[in-house]
C-alpha cells in the first residue's frame, strides 16, 4: 500500500509539472501572438480622383437638355426628386405630392415633405434616396424634413401620376389610396 502511495504521489507531481510547463508554453505563445503588430488601416476619407481628361471630354460632348438651363434651381431640385419613388406606390414623390416646399440656398439644401401615412416603415429610405439623388446632381447638403401638416391625401397626387396611376380623378384616387388613421388621441405622429 504504500508503493501505491509514493506512485500516485510521483504521478500527481509529474501531471504538476507537465501541466505548469503546457500553460507557461501556452501563455507565452498567446502573448507572442498579441504583441503582433496590427495592420496599418488607413481609414480617411478620400475623395474620388478627378476625371480623366477623356473622361472629361465625353463629359462635355454629351448633349444637354436646353430646358434645364432656363430651370430655376428650385425647379431643378423638383426635377431630381421625380426621381425618387415611395415604395409602396409606383408614382415620384413629386407627382404623388408628398414635397410641400424646396430651398435651395448657397450651402444648403432643404426639402420640406409629409408620407402618405404616420409611421409610414419606407420613410428612411425615401429620405435616404432623396439626399444621395440629391447629392449626386450636386446640391450642398441635402436635409429632409418630414412634416405632417397639412395632412396628405391622395388629392394631392399632380394630374400625370393620376394618369400614371390610370386614375381620372382626385375622388377616384382617394377611394383608391386609403388616407390612414390618424395617430392615437395624445400620442405623437411617427417622425420620418
Amino acid at each position: 500500500m504504500g508503493s501505491m502511495v509514493i506512485y500516485l504521489l510521483v504521478a500527481v507531481g509529474v501531471l504538476l509539472v507537465v501541466g505548469l510547463v503546457y500553460a507557461t508554453r501556452k501563455q507565452a505563445h498567446a502573448t507572442e501572438t498579441d504583441a503582433r503588430p496590427e495592420p496599418n488601416l488607413d481609414l480617411t476619407y478620400r475623395p474620388p480622383a478627378p476625371p480623366r481628361t477623356s473622361e472629361l471630354k465625353a463629359l462635355l460632348e454629351k448633349p444637354r437638355d436646353p430646358e434645364l438651363a432656363r430651370l430655376s434651381s428650385r425647379d431643378l431640385v423638383m426635377e431630381v426628386l421625380k426621381e425618387c419613388y415611395d415604395p409602396e406606390i409606383p408614382l415620384n414623390i413629386v407627382d404623388l405630392g408628398l414635397v410641400y416646399d424646396v430651398g435651395v440656398e448657397k450651402d444648403a439644401t432643404r426639402v420640406t415633405m409629409s408620407l402618405t401615412a404616420p409611421g409610414c416603415p419606407s420613410s428612411e429610405t425615401i429620405k435616404l434616396d432623396i439626399c444621395g439623388k440629391l447629392e449626386e446632381a450636386g446640391f450642398p447638403a441635402p436635409r429632409v424634413e418630414i412634416v405632417w401638416e397639412p395632412q396628405w391625401t391622395a388629392h394631392r397626387i399632380s394630374p400625370e401620376g393620376r394618369k400614371k396611376l390610370g386614375i381620372d380623378s382626385a375622388e377616384a384616387a382617394a377611394k383608391l389610396i386609403p388616407t390612414h388613421p390618424d395617430p392615437e388621441p395624445g400620442g405623437k405622429p411617427a417622425a420620418g
